[in-house]
Formats: C-alpha cells, sequence, structure tokens
C-alpha cells in the first residue's frame, strides 16, 4: 500500500518506501510499472537511455551497460589518483566555510571520464569543462522542474534550457567522435584501448547519437549521483 498521496493539479501521485512496494516495482513485477510523464520531462537533456527507457529497450540499455561496469571492475584505478590529488590540493587553498559538492562534482566527472571513456576532462580545456559543469547543474535543475510538473512538463522549456541540453550532448558527443575516429584509424595506444565502452556501444547500436545518449545518462550515475554520496557522507 503507498505511504502517501499527493494531489497536484488533478492527478494522483504516491510516495513509498515499503520494501514490499520497491520489490513489486523493480523485480517481481516489473512490467506493470512504467516511467509516465518522466521520459518527457527528461528526455531532452538524457535522450535515449536507461533512465528515459521502459520495457525491452530498458533491458537492453542495463545490458548494454552492464558487460562495460563488469570491466570497470577489472581496471587500474590508479586513474583516481591524479584526480584525487588536484581535489585535496584545491579543498587545502580555501579558508573559512567551504561548499564541498562543487569540488565533489569536478572531481567525479573526471574520474567518470577516465574510467569510461578514456579521457580526462583535463583534455578537454576549462573553458569547455567549466561551460559543460555549468550547463550540466542547469539542465539537470530545469529537468528536476520539468519532471514535478508530470504530463505538463511541455509548459517549461526555456530557451537556456535548449541551449544547456546541446552544450551537454555536444560534451558527450566529442567522446564518440574521438572514439570512432581511432577506430577507423586502427591506432592501439593505449589511450585507444580504453575506449573499449565507446565502441561496443557503437557495435551494439550503430548509431552515433544513440551511443552520446547513453554516455550522458552514464555521466549522471557516475558525476551527480556519486558527488551527492559523497557530500552526504561527510
Amino acid at each position: 500500500m503507498p505511504e502517501m498521496e499527493i494531489h497536484l493539479f488533478g492527478q494522483v501521485g504516491y510516495l513509498t518506501t515499503d520494501p514490499r512496494n520497491l520489490e513489486s516495482m523493480l523485480s517481481t513485477r516489473f512490467e506493470d510499472w512504467g516511467l509516465g510523464s518522466r521520459r518527457a520531462g527528461l528526455f531532452p537533456m538524457l535522450g535515449e537511455g536507461i533512465f528515459t527507457q521502459d520495457g525491452r529497450p530498458w533491458k537492453h540499455s542495463r545490458e548494454l551497460l552492464r558487460r562495460q561496469f563488469v570491466r570497470i571492475n577489472f581496471k587500474d584505478l590508479s586513474t583516481f589518483d591524479h584526480h584525487l590529488d588536484n581535489l585535496v590540493a584545491n579543498l587545502s587553498l580555501s579558508d573559512g566555510v567551504l561548499d564541498l559538492q562543487p569540488a565533489f562534482f569536478r572531481f567525479t566527472l573526471a574520474t567518470t571520464a577516465g574510467l569510461l571513456f578514456g579521457e580526462s576532462t583535463s583534455h578537454s580545456g576549462d573553458e569547455d569543462r567549466e561551460s559543460f559543469g555549468t550547463s550540466f547543474d542547469y539542465a539537470s535543475a530545469i529537468s528536476a522542474i520539468r519532471l514535478r510538473l508530470a504530463d505538463l512538463e511541455w509548459v517549461y522549456k526555456p530557451k537556456a534550457f535548449r541551449q544547456a541540453c546541446d552544450t551537454v550532448k555536444k560534451y558527450a558527443g566529442h567522446f564518440v567522435t574521438e572514439a570512432l575516429e581511432t577506430r577507423v584509424s586502427d591506432d592501439a595506444s593505449p589511450r585507444t584501448e580504453s575506449q573499449a565502452l565507446i565502441r561496443d556501444l557503437y557495435a551494439e547500436l550503430g548509431d552515433p547519437d544513440l551511443v552520446r545518449d547513453q554516455l550522458v545518462h552514464v555521466l549522471i550515475a557516475g558525476r551527480d549521483t556519486t558527488a551527492c554520496l559523497m557530500s552526504w557522507t561527510l
């Protein structure tokens, strides 16, 4: 049974933390549940991927990404060293009260890019990196508002939001383009070897735009969620 019932704009919503309900939605009766208006609210930023799909497409995306996460479990985690040193160095320069979350966002973005895409955001230049981070934060905030509007999400899609979504997709598209270019050139350097995620996704999907969308979903999981967890832990 739902633990809280919400009535908003003529619609009814439910909130629950009951393990039985969660098990039903995520496991035993998964096929009976759908995203509803969530897809439309998130799609401008995320595109096609595990957070905007239902049913068979969702299972397909989940399996694609699961294989990559299994590979990452056996990767050399020394990629964290440089970024961790930068994080500690930047924090040590601050005086007084310090907001840790922006620093954690930068750290998790760099490590996620390094682990999954074979390239750290430090290769992208300060201007591109800051533009992406700002756009990602803004697009995420507006997407959260659009989710709350449910079926009325279409009434709130400001120009700045559309521009921010374009910036996020352009940034992710950079990794796709680079990985596919080195794939064509048969470059066997270590940097190319670490781009296996993008190559595998392209082999399965055959569309650079779909690969880019999947990367944006991975960036959310690796950057946003992990940074928030680090903030709450402290």
